[in-house]
């Protein structure tokens, strides 16, 4: 924070400064305890509830998908995991999908391969594939072909946003196709990133981080899109204006929520929650 209390810009922060306001291991030291409760409420998850496992969308041995079907003609949800695009899958982000499909919802879980395995401009195309793929097929899996909606955490939510302003008539899909996208605790400029430590594991370069800036004009969203930001109350300052600063650039209507008492990590405890005031948001976007 400035000295009077406003955030800076994360171009004036020191590089001491910006680890501790962008990278969430930082930010939070109980980090590996949160990720310790995703698995352990994923896989939990997968005992109680009916899914598909590793439908493959592409070539990429991570280039699959999960479903979890919900009554025959409800809405599809499909969910992108964080994890700084180098990092995580879909495996530890199972317990998100409960809520959903216990409201009338058919979920996709997105695997996609990470950098610095592939570059960012290389993932994204592929969660683009996976989205398209799963919604050519809605009708197999019993979910309505009327759109879809699209969710996702941290790098997810960057993922996500892109999803929001892509071109679906390539894949022969309606140019409406989303819906509805929910962007929870999202890194939309990863120029910030580039200074980082654990860009040794993304391997940035301007180039890719200039072209897959969220934060521009040609990542506006599409018309007619209902959008949702949210990010943990106690996250950093320069983080959380991540999201104010998609939602005033983008026209954004509804208001940033921010539960309180909430970390990068925790938020997703309020998405898996079916009575938080985020997760019946959500639901209520998606007619249900």
């Amino acid at each position: 924070m400035a000295d009077d209390g406003k955030t800076i810009e994360w171009q004036e922060m020191s590089d001491t400064e910006l680890e501790s306001h962008f990278n969430p291991r930082v930010a939070c030291p109980e980090a590996a305890t949160h990720l310790a409760y995703f698995a352990a409420e994923s896989a939990a998850a997968r005992e109680r509830q009916d899914m598909r496992r590793n439908i493959s969308y592409g070539d990429h041995p991570r280039e699959v998908y999960d479903i979890f079907p919900g009554p025959v003609g409800g809405p599809m949800h499909i969910f992108v995991h964080g994890g700084y695009w180098r990092a995580l899958s879909k495996d530890d982000h199972r317990f998100v999908a409960g809520p959903l499909v216990g409201a009338g919802g058919t979920v996709v879980l997105i695997n996609y391969p990470l950098c610095p395995d592939v570059t960012l401009d290389s993932l994204a195309a592929s969660v683009m594939r996976g989205i398209a793929h799963a919604a050519t097929h809605a009708a197999d899996y019993g979910a309505t072909t009327d759109g879809v909606h699209v969710s996702g955490h941290s790098a997810g939510a960057h993922l996500s946003a892109i999803a929001a302003a892509h071109d679906w008539t390539q894949y022969g899909l309606p140019a409406d196709l989303i819906r509805s996208a929910t962007l929870l605790s999202g890194i939309f400029d990863p120029r910030a990133t580039q200074r980082l430590s654990i860009n040794a594991e993304i391997g940035l370069t301007d180039e890719v981080a200039a072209r897959n800036n969220i934060l521009t004009e040609a990542y506006a969203p599409r018309d007619g899109i209902d959008l949702l930001l949210a990010a943990g109350g106690d996250e950093p300052a320069a983080w959380i204006a991540q999201s104010t600063s998609y939602a005033a650039m983008h026209g954004v209507t509804r208001e940033v929520i921010l539960p309180e008492g909430c970390n990068h990590f925790t938020l997703m405890q309020e998405v898996a929650n079916a009575r938080s005031h985020l997760t019946r948001t959500m639901l209520s976007m998606m007619g249900l």
